[in-house]
């Protein structure tokens, strides 16, 4: 006896069931009950042949949504047809995010550091040289974090995604279909092309083949002007790419790492500290060598038979050394001098760095530089009339304020928490 469906589904059971086969019939209890299998199952019809075949009877799997009965999943039939994508809530896939946060994290971290690669030469004439070895480091280490990013954007291609359509009613379904995959990460332009923008080479194309031919030319506000341009134009959407990347694994996976403990909010903070004042005193490090450099020429053009040269060498790839002399004592005091009349402002820290003349010091010095003025939102800094100096003071201040009320939302939310953990347990 059928059960009770639609008169639609009826007749389709009746015109199934007429072509089955006496013989199978007395074999099969589905079929010696005159209903075909796919034709009884509940939620949405599968259009198949108008012969049922007992001995292949299709595995139907169903999913239940929002907003409706029964929607159907691919079969197994259906995967061997294309692709298989990866689901992106596999233990596998939640370790790579890990990683890929991690990698773009250092990113973050390593790009600044191309702004310590000029550096002053005071063997005879103070004059500039890049340093070769750590241009090297620095270049290896970003490519291969930009290589494991490019193995990120592949896996993109395979990754199923959230439906936004999906997440209107609440409820969010992942597709499978690989080409729906590839056509929708292609069109995002925080997909594919963000972060394809991310991982182009500009600072290692500016640091290689820009800064030592405008060094040989002596153009010092170029050479400055283009490693804080080129920094800015790839760094501001690499931050926000990094912070969009963690959203969106937060969105499909849930937590990539434990943010609820207030312990790793704690530790975040201290990270964007560290990261900020990093990159605030690579910053300053840059305008300053460019203040040092205009020092050096405006007292040179000011003395009498004054050849001095920018550059220490022919070859700009080493530190070149000058034959010295009496001629440029008076510049070296003046410009390097630590107690010098010349008007640095809040550049003038930098003479600590030109006398320790180390890389480390080069390095962690900017860095005490930034968190010691982030943590008192510039307080200490007397900048001169010069705009970029003061637009620069600025900037700091806003930095270290924003930081300064991120970490007090961040004690306001944790003291929040703990009063309702006391309030359940009264």
């Amino acid at each position: 006896m059928l059960p009770s469906l639609p008169r639609w589904k009826l007749n389709k059971v009746k015109h199934c069931c007429n072509n089955i086969n006496d013989s199978d019939d007395q074999d099969d209890p589905i079929f010696n009950s005159k209903e075909c299998y796919a034709c009884t199952q509940v939620g949405v019809p599968v259009f198949h042949s108008t012969r049922c075949d007992p001995n292949h009877q299709p595995q139907l799997r169903w999913e239940r949504t929002a907003g409706s009965s029964m929607t159907l999943l691919p079969t197994s039939t259906d995967l061997k047809s294309r692709p298989r994508a990866i689901d992106p809530r596999s233990s596998s896939v939640k370790r790579w995010n890990r990683i890929v946060l991690m990698a773009r994290g250092l990113s973050i971290a390593v790009d600044p550091l191309f702004f310590y690669v000029l550096a002053l030469s005071q063997s005879g004439a103070p004059c500039f040289y890049m340093d070769v070895a750590l241009a090297l480091v620095v270049t290896v280490v970003r490519t291969c974090l930009d290589a494991l990013h490019m193995a990120h954007i592949l896996l993109q291609f395979k990754l199923a995604y959230v439906s936004s359509e999906s997440m209107v009613i609440g409820c969010g379904n992942l597709v499978w279909d690989s080409r729906d995959i590839s056509l929708h990460y292609m069109r995002s332009l925080r997909g594919f092309w963000l972060d394809a923008f991310v991982i182009l080479p500009i600072p290692q194309t500016v640091i290689w083949l820009i800064v030592p031919r405008l060094l040989r030319e002596e153009k010092t506000r170029l050479i400055m002007t283009t490693l804080l341009l080129t920094f800015l134009f790839q760094f501001i959407p690499k931050l926000y790419h990094s912070v969009y990347l963690a959203k969106r694994f937060k969105k499909v996976t849930g937590y990539i790492f434990a943010y609820g403990n207030i312990w790793w909010r704690f530790k975040l903070n201290v990270i964007a500290y560290l990261t900020a004042s990093h990159i605030a005193g690579g910053c300053w490090h840059v305008l300053a060598t460019q203040r040092v450099m205009s020092c050096l020429q405006q007292q040179c053009e000011a003395s009498r038979n004054c050849n001095l040269s920018i550059y220490c060498s022919k070859q700009v790839f080493s530190a070149g050394k000058l034959s010295g002399g009496n001629a440029f004592t008076k510049i070296t005091t003046m410009c390097l001098d630590e107690d010098t009349t010349f008007g640095y402002g809040i550049y003038k820290p930098l003479l600590v760095v030109y006398a320790g003349n180390t890389l480390a010091v080069r390095i962690l010095y900017p860095i005490y530089w930034g968190l010691i003025n982030l943590g008192s939102f510039a307080n200490n800094l007397i900048p001169t009339s010069d705009w970029l100096e003061l637009i620069f003071s600025c900037f700091v201040t806003l930095v270290g304020l924003g930081l300064f009320i991120t970490l007090l939302g961040n004690i306001q939310i944790f003291l929040h928490s703990v009063m309702e953990n006391k309030k359940k347990m009264h």
